[in-house]
């Protein structure tokens, strides 16, 4: 019997927000239950660290790259194949309950039988209307959209707010919308710990700022230019610690806010005899930096506070339970994984790695290492380019500079290992940290000649991944003569 498959993802959430991951403060003993349930993938990355890329690779199983996904203002192109469009061609029924950022509208309803979207904010299909809804969203413009540490508690009852109303719509859908008759595919995606940073009561005040840790300061002086850029363009240089522990104390609040949701989820699995046979898998699009080497939400930049991801995969019954894997993952082996467990084909073309067989205790053969990458064509900017720029971090002038095209020019790729991580730029900037020793990722060992050998080896990795992972698409069916078919 192929399962249910429960795909719950966050937006712009780092593994370090979570116990899971280390974190002393921030509660979320829904997610807890379901580790316990399945397998923690330790060192879990996204291949791209903003949201539609990351979102495009892992619903396509394809890296940004080939799919031609650059930047946050593209999408799939419809003539990929996606994970849910294999799996309703293989008997499942589809749902988006959530954020897209992935899907053209055109597509969208091709591959989701149902969908309920949100958006950041609060608005969600359904209840747009609702007076109560409507004032939380518009609270939500007025006081933490436009500038970068925007933040604050929302006065609305929880129960208008974005995160409760998409876990109600996720138990909606399996009590009343889905076909008994067949399995069901849902995508439960959560446009929260995102911006904009509020959340309702109890959750504004559950983590007092004073109690929340700050990541080490970085003055970004052997960091690439583009980074010192990032830092001044959201005024990072004129925020005070209290006010990064503020708006961290508020994300970690959106956080157990979605851990609440999740838990309603789960339960109403539960009630409805769904749990033996439903694959749950939680993960996030990429991380935020949250005041970490002077920066804040999402950059063209490999930091782990933007690349590490958390990645739980449970199936009750019948996978590995309360295991913590330290084998390197990327979000592009989701879709060939749950295809796996979907006993669906995996299409021609699909560049992730199942780890199916690892969650089901067999054999598994794992990475050695993990590829990110991020930017499109065009020549980063520089310091000396600056002009206008926010006065202070609650400036709303200029509006947060990740959403800008110019804060994505300039194309990279990191490479990732147990000890090491090399991030290349077109532009010849570089990037070394020696990991096991600087896990902050502080010191930039680039162009060090201790690590030359270093830098050739990642180097040549690279150029093996990168030739390894050349696009097969469209297959070249012109030329009939094959030496070894004619040999057989």
């Amino acid at each position: 019997m192929q399962p249910n498959i429960v795909l719950i993802q966050t937006d712009q959430q780092s593994a370090e927000t979570l116990a899971l991951y280390g974190n002393p403060l921030v509660r979320t003993p829904h997610l807890d239950q379901l580790a316990k349930q399945g397998v923690l993938f330790e060192k879990a990355f996204c291949n791209y660290p903003a949201c539609s890329p990351s979102r495009s690779s892992m619903m396509t199983g394809r890296y940004a790259s080939t799919i031609r996904v650059h930047a946050n203002h593209m999408l799939i192109d419809p003539r990929e194949i996606s994970l849910p469009q294999v799996l309703r061609e293989g008997g499942y029924q589809t749902a988006l309950i959530g954020k897209n950022h992935a899907f053209p509208k055109e597509t969208l309803h091709q591959v989701f039988d149902h969908a309920v979207q949100g958006e950041h904010g609060h608005l969600v299909d359904g209840h747009r209307d609702d007076p109560e809804a409507k004032a939380a969203h518009q609270w939500a413009v007025d006081h933490c959209w436009r500038s970068p540490l925007g933040h604050g508690t929302n006065p609305a009852p929880y129960e208008k707010c974005g995160t409760y109303l998409l876990g109600q719509s996720a138990a909606d859908y399996m009590e009343q919308a889905r076909q008994p008759e067949k399995p069901f595919f849902m995508w439960l995606s959560f446009p929260d710990p995102h911006t904009p940073y509020q959340t309702p009561e109890p959750y504004a005040s559950m983590y007092s700022p004073e109690d929340v840790p700050m990541p080490p300061y970085d003055d970004l002086k052997t960091k690439p230019e583009r980074q010192r850029v990032m830092h001044a363009m959201d005024a990072m240089d004129r925020a005070d610690e209290q006010t990064i522990r503020s708006v961290r104390a508020i994300h970690y609040g959106m956080i157990s806010f979605i851990d609440d949701a999740i838990g309603r989820v789960m339960a109403k699995l539960e009630e409805l005899g769904l749990s033996d046979n439903t694959v749950i898998l939680f993960t996030s699009d990429h991380g935020d930096s949250m005041g970490a080497h002077g920066l804040i939400q999402k950059h063209n930049a490999f930091y782990d506070t933007f690349t590490h991801v958390p990645l739980i995969m449970a199936w009750p019954g019948k996978s590995l339970a309360g295991i913590r894997s330290p084998h390197p993952i990327e979000l592009v082996d989701i879709m060939p994984t749950i295809l796996d467990l979907a006993e669906c084909p995996i299409p021609y073309g699909v560049q992730g790695r199942s780890c199916a067989s690892y969650l089901l205790g067999q054999s598994y053969e794992p990475r050695e290492f993990v590829v990110i990458e991020s930017g499109e064509e065009g020549e980063p900017i520089r310091m000396e380019e600056i002009g206008k720029r926010p006065s202070d971090p609650f400036d709303e002038s200029c509006f947060v500079w990740c959403a800008y095209r110019d804060a994505w020019y300039g194309k990279g790729k990191s490479i990732r290992t147990a000890e090491w991580k090399l991030n290349l730029y077109t532009n010849g900037d570089g990037e070394l940290y020696r990991l096991t020793e600087d896990p902050h990722e502080l010191t930039n060992e680039y162009g060090n000649p201790e690590w030359e050998s270093v830098v050739i080896e990642l180097e040549r990795k690279l150029l093996r991944w990168s030739l390894a992972n050349e696009d097969r698409l469209p297959v070249n069916d012109t030329v009939k003569l094959n030496y070894r078919q004619q040999a057989t």
